[in-house]
């Protein structure tokens, strides 16, 4: 006679162990959590979230019979909003650039490497002496059609928006160019923007989203637990929504290293 084990459902946690595959993984979540206090971009539409429907208003209302009831949330926010990838058509002002709709699967579910900027200045550059430096230092190999991330230490202002806004520092023109031309199809800050503070506030013209504009490749921005990945050549799981002509989508995205591959 077969027997069932009762579903299991464990803590949250922002880390974990699983078997993905056949293989033992460590994965890592690399999104914030969505909530009306989110840091957001001047001009861009604060979130908004409230309870659209009560377990008692349903009952009330007649849309269920005690004692079964249920719950709806309703919620309003920014296709840039919160841990969010950058469409085509949010840098390219053509009539067939790609919305978030139409950009492909793998390029979310795709290799990645990530890299220590945490000692880079305020409203600082990284160049491309320093992906030089952070390549040599790690090891890794940008593989055709990956991602690239980086740690800077600024998520961990998450929960203090003014100050998670302002003098974050970002990568240069030379930087992505040369990350694109080793394989990169996309460059992930856990930072308001892979532009510096200074570019976007000061500057104003931001030469890494010209760049993605220019070669039409993608970027991510306010990423978490970059650090936290336990090797620095992972495996990215991070599908956008397919937001109709979105101009970018928020996700929940992964990084899942084979336990093996952890030394």
């Amino acid at each position: 006679m077969l027997t069932f084990k009762k579903a299991y459902c464990p803590p949250f946690q922002l880390q974990t162990k699983l078997n993905f595959l056949g293989v033992n993984c460590i994965v890592t979540d690399l999104s914030h959590t969505i909530t009306t206090e989110d840091p957001t971009f001047i001009g861009h539409q604060r979130t908004l979230i409230w309870n659209h429907l009560t377990h008692e208003e349903t009952q009330k209302i007649g849309l269920t019979k005690p004692p079964y009831s249920y719950k709806v949330i309703g919620f309003t926010l920014c296709d840039h909003s919160n841990t969010h990838v950058d469409a085509i058509n949010h840098v390219v002002n053509e009539p067939d650039a790609r919305a978030v709709n139409e950009l492909p699967m793998e390029w979310f579910m795709t290799p990645g490497v990530w890299f220590d900027f945490s000692h880079k200045e305020p409203g600082s550059y990284i160049n491309k002496t320093d992906i030089e430096e952070a390549i040599a230092k790690t090891g890794v190999t940008i593989q055709p059609q990956s991602v690239v991330f980086y740690y800077t230490g600024w998520y961990k202002k998450w929960n203090k928006p003014f100050e998670y806004i302002r003098d974050y520092p970002g990568v240069d023109r030379s930087a992505i160019e040369y990350l694109n031309d080793l394989g990169a199809i996309c460059v992930g800050a856990d930072a308001p923007s892979i532009d510096s503070y200074n570019e976007v506030a000061v500057v104003r013209e931001q030469p890494a989203h010209i760049v993605c504009r220019e070669r039409e490749i993608l970027n991510i921005e306010n990423l978490a637990q970059v650090d936290m990945i336990p090797a620095h050549e992972f495996w990215f799981v991070g599908l956008p929504l397919k937001i109709k002509g979105g101009s970018g989508s928020p996700f929940r995205g992964v990084a899942i290293v084979p336990e093996k591959n952890i030394k």
